[in-house]
C-alpha cells in the first residue's frame, strides 16, 4: 500500500522548484456561512507580510511558551530553482551550505537548535509529543539510520533503523519504524529504544484475518492504539479482503477489524481525526478515484469527508483537485491538501456537498504545501513571488491575510521542511 505521507512530501519536493506559472486555477475559498464576509479583491494584500522577528541562540529559547502554533523548521541559504535554470556562480548549493534547524514561534521569532553540514540530505520525519526531540531521516530513499535531535541542547543521536521510524506517543521515549509491504512480504512494525535496540515486534503477517500490514499507520495520541491498513491488493498475490483496516492495541493485539468504507478499495489511515475515529484515505483497487472518510474505532458506520474524487482534472465538483491527503478542521471551515497535475499540490477547502475549492493564499504561488493546523491558523510552505524560493508562511483563512515567518524576504533561502508542535489537530 502507498505512504501517502511519503507521497505527499515527495510531490511537495517537486513542486517547490516548479517555477511559477499563469493561474488557471478558481477562486479561493468561498465562506464558510452566509454571515461570514469573502475578502473583497481590493482587501486582499497583494504580498504577504513578513514578520519582523528576531533570531536567537539556543540559550535564549524561552521553553515556558514553547507549545502549539511554534514550529520547527529545516533553512539553508540555497535558493531553489527550476530543473535546468541556471544559477550564479557563486550562489550557496546543498553541496556547499550547512542547513540550519530554526525553532521558530507563531510571530515569527527564531531559534538556532542546530546545523547539518552540507550534503546530508535531511528529511524532518518528527516531533516528539513532548516537545523535547526531533527526528531526521534520510531522504529519498529507505533509511538505514535515523538522527534524534535534543532540542534542548542542539545535540544530535545516530539511531541505527530499517525503515521509516517515529516517535511513539504521547511522549518519544521510543521510535516507531515500520516498512511497507514489497512483492509477497508484508510490511513490519516495530517499537526500538532510542538506541535503536529491539523493544517489541508486532504481528503483521495476518492481522486477524484482515490481511497483511501495508505500511501504513497511525496511533493515537496517549499511545495505548493504533490503526493500521491492509496491502488489500486484490491480486494472485495478496487477496481481496472485506476488512481492510486494524485496531491494535501497543501490545500487538488486535482489538477488531473494520470494513474498507470504499467499495473495492484499498485504505490507509492518515492520522487521528476525533478522540473515537482516524481520518482514512481510500483508492480504488482499479482506477484513478480516491475518497477521504472519517472512520470510528468502535466499529460504527464511517462517515464520508469527501465526496468521490474522480482522479480526472476535469472533475467538475474538485476543479483541477485530482486527490487530497490530509485534512484539517479549523473554526473557518475544513481545509485539505490537494494533488494537481504535473506533481504541484495545493490547498483547498472542503465545500458542503464534500467537494473542494482551491484556495489561493495572498503573496504564495498556486503550489502549496500544508504542514499543519494551529491556533485558528494554517502553516504552509509555498513560493512567495516567482524567486523559485520557499518561505514558510503562516495563514489565517478567516481573514484570508498571510505573514511570512521564515525564507524570502524575511531570511532569504529557502525552507525545505516545517513541523507543528505535536497536537492531535495538527
Amino acid at each position: 500500500m502507498t505512504n501517502y505521507r511519503v507521497v505527499v512530501a515527495t510531490v511537495a519536493a517537486v513542486s517547490v522548484v516548479a517555477g511559477c506559472s499563469a493561474s488557471t486555477t478558481s477562486p479561493g475559498a468561498q465562506p464558510s456561512s452566509p454571515s461570514a464576509k469573502a475578502p473583497t479583491a481590493s482587501s486582499v494584500p497583494a504580498t504577504p507580510a513578513a514578520s519582523h522577528g528576531t533570531e536567537g541562540a539556543l540559550a535564549t529559547v524561552p521553553w515556558s511558551q514553547v507549545g502549539p502554533g511554534w514550529t520547527l523548521a529545516e533553512w539553508s541559504p540555497v535558493t531553489p530553482h527550476r530543473p535546468g535554470e541556471q544559477r550564479p556562480p557563486d550562489e550557496p548549493t546543498s553541496e556547499t551550505a550547512d542547513t540550519t534547524l530554526f525553532l521558530v514561534d507563531p510571530t515569527g521569532n527564531r531559534y538556532t537548535i542546530t546545523t547539518f553540514g552540507p550534503g546530508g540530505n535531511l528529511a524532518l520525519a518528527d516531533w516528539s509529543g513532548d516537545g523535547s526531540h526531533a527526528l531526521f531521516t534520510r531522504a529519498g530513499m529507505t533509511p538505514d539510520s535515523a538522527i534524534s535531535v535534543d532540542l534542548h541542547t542542539g545535540a544530535q543521536t545516530t539511531i541505527p533503523v530499517t525503515g521509516y521510524p517515529r516517535y511513539t506517543r504521547p511522549s518519544g521515549t521510543a521510535l516507531l519504524v515500520s516498512t511497507s509491504f514489497n512483492g509477497n512480504e508484508p510490511g513490519t512494525l516495530k517499537r526500538v529504544d532510542l538506541k535503536g535496540n529491539l523493544q517489541f515486534t508486532y504481528p503483521t503477517a495476518d492481522l486477524g484475518g484482515a490481511g497483511q500490514f501495508g505500511g501504513d499507520y497511525a496511533e493515537s495520541p496517549d499511545g495505548t492504539q493504533l490503526v493500521l491498513g491492509t496491502a488489500n491488493l486484490g491480486n494472485e498475490v495478496v487477496p481481496r479482503k472485506d476488512n481492510s483496516l486494524v485496531v491494535m492495541g501497543n501490545d500487538g493485539k488486535v482489538v477488531r477489524t473494520l470494513p474498507a468504507p470504499m467499495v473495492s478499495a484499498m485504505c490507509g489511515p492518515i492520522k487521528w481525526w476525533s478522540p473515537g475515529s482516524v481520518l482514512i484515505r481510500c483508492s480504488s483497487q482499479h482506477g484513478s478515484s480516491s475518497q477521504l472518510w472519517e472512520l470510528p474505532l468502535d466499529g460504527s458506520s464511517p462517515t464520508p469527508l469527501t465526496a468521490v474524487n474522480s482522479g480526472q482534472e476535469d472533475d467538475p465538483g474538485f476543479g483541477g483537485d485530482i486527490g487530497d491527503t490530509d485534512a484539517w478542521k479549523l473554526p473557518s471551515g475544513t481545509f485539505l491538501q490537494s494533488l494537481g497535475a504535473c506533481g504541484t499540490v495545493f490547498l483547498s477547502k472542503l465545500t458542503p456537498d464534500g467537494h473542494t475549492t482551491r484556495v489561493k493564499v495572498p503573496g504564495v504561488s498556486d503550489d502549496v504545501f500544508v504542514s499543519g493546523a494551529a491556533n485558528d491558523r494554517l502553516l504552509v510552505r509555498g513560493q512567495v513571488g516567482c524567486s523559485g524560493t520557499t518561505s514558510l508562511v503562516s495563514y489565517d483563512p478567516a481573514s484570508n491575510t498571510s505573514t511570512v515567518l521564515l525564507g524570502p524576504p524575511v531570511n532569504g533561502g529557502g525552507v525545505s521542511e516545517a513541523l507543528l508542535y505535536p497536537t492531535p489537530e495538527s
